[in-house]
């Protein structure tokens, strides 16, 4: 094994240790955890790299997992109906033609609202209720249900709100209270000071690297809908992420920060008693993983499949595993699974930026090397 590769594997699962001793010699500068759960048993828990195996680092849009977890939760406690109108709960969501929207249109990317008209700032999304009030009066892009496009930033921004009205509690302190908290669940959606010393922030790319790294996305034109969906003043979304008022804020949607072990536990509290009762149960599960969306998203053009919130796999960018398999990665290469086929759940952070933004392939791999040392 690397000595670079440390942590512990379950009996049976030498091969994953493998698998992950082979990607540290390949890269002298590969810095990840990785950390697998079999039924409510973590059975693969390895870090490489200089750093803690409890550091916490941002994880982009990873963190939308515990948006879908604490969903599945409210859910499960009956305080939130996925075919209720976003109205019922939120009245002046109704305006601009929405009054029609479902919950479930709105956590599927369906309900037309990935930005505001003009714009926002970092200023309107660390506030909460001044970018939620524009998002309720604003008319939405297109008709609600007609079409998807990820609501990169605004679906946290969306979700919480409804967490506020159905709760009294953001959705922020209903997931640390009731969900992570009690569970032992290493994700954050903002980090209070005492947490600092273990906060380790992303690793940039170079200006040479971001050239060619970004060769191949298309850039969204100025004038486009699509330039409008992040902060217009936050700068590049990975230098933002390292700041101090990101890291308290912790906006869900982009700006969490988590271990592997962390999201690997959390997706393992959906189907298992974890230090408390199941997050939810295997019928709310199956309602939020449901595929809800699939095709060419309306703005990157790229195909993606949703559920409530979550990811479904995508082959073989998002290759999660089985046909029930559903996650969230982070522009990073973070990325949290759970797959009920198999009963694994699974955590993977990386602390340098993966060029082109998507899902590390390294996680990919090492999830596939879990999967077969189960045959």
């Amino acid at each position: 094994m690397s000595a670079g590769v440390r942590g512990h594997v379950a009996s049976g699962y030498a091969t994953v240790r493998d698998a992950f001793a082979v990607l540290a010699d390949a890269d002298p500068t590969y810095c990840a955890q990785f950390t697998a759960y079999r039924n409510n048993v973590p059975v693969v828990d390895l870090t490489c790299g200089p750093w803690a195996e409890d550091a916490l680092l941002p994880v982009f849009s990873c963190g939308k997992g515990a948006i879908g977890v604490t969903v599945a939760h409210l859910v499960e406690q009956g305080k939130l109906d996925l075919d209720a109108r976003v109205a019922d709960y939120w009245p002046v969501f109704a305006a601009a033609g929405k009054e029609a929207v479902t919950v479930r249109q709105l956590l599927s990317h369906q309900a037309g609202l990935p930005t505001v008209d003009g714009g926002y700032t970092t200023a309107e999304l660390l506030d909460h209720d001044a970018l939620a009030e524009r998002l309720a009066a604003q008319r939405p892009f297109w008709r609600p249900g007609a079409a998807f496009a990820y609501h990169g930033v605004t679906v946290g921004v969306l979700a919480d709100e409804l967490v506020r009205r159905t709760t009294g509690r953001t959705l922020a302190e209903v997931f640390r209270d009731d969900i992570a908290a009690p569970r032992g669940i290493d994700v954050h959606l903002g980090v209070p000071e005492s947490l600092d010393a273990r906060v380790v922030p992303v690793d940039l790319p170079t200006d040479a690297e971001l050239t060619a790294g970004l060769a191949s996305v298309p850039m969204s034109a100025p004038d486009s809908l699509d330039a409008l969906v992040a902060p217009s003043d936050a700068g590049p979304v990975w230098t933002w992420v390292n700041g101090v008022a990101a890291r308290r804020a912790g906006p869900a949607a982009l700006a969490g920060l988590a271990t592997a072990r962390g999201l690997a536990r959390m997706y393992a509290a959906l189907g298992h008693a974890l230090d408390g009762p199941a997050l939810a149960s295997p019928d709310v599960v199956a309602q939020v993983s449901q595929l809800q969306v699939a095709g060419d998203d309306l703005l990157s053009g790229l195909p993606f499949r949703y559920g409530i919130v979550f990811q479904r796999p995508v082959e073989p960018r998002l290759a999660y595993g089985s046909f029930q398999a559903f996650g969230h990665d982070g522009l990073g290469g973070c990325v949290g699974v759970r797959d009920p086929y198999y009963d694994l759940s699974f955590g993977y952070t990386v602390k340098r930026i993966v060029l082109p933004p998507r899902c590390d392939a390294r996680a990919l791999h090492l999830m596939r090397a879990v999967r077969a040392a189960l045959a």
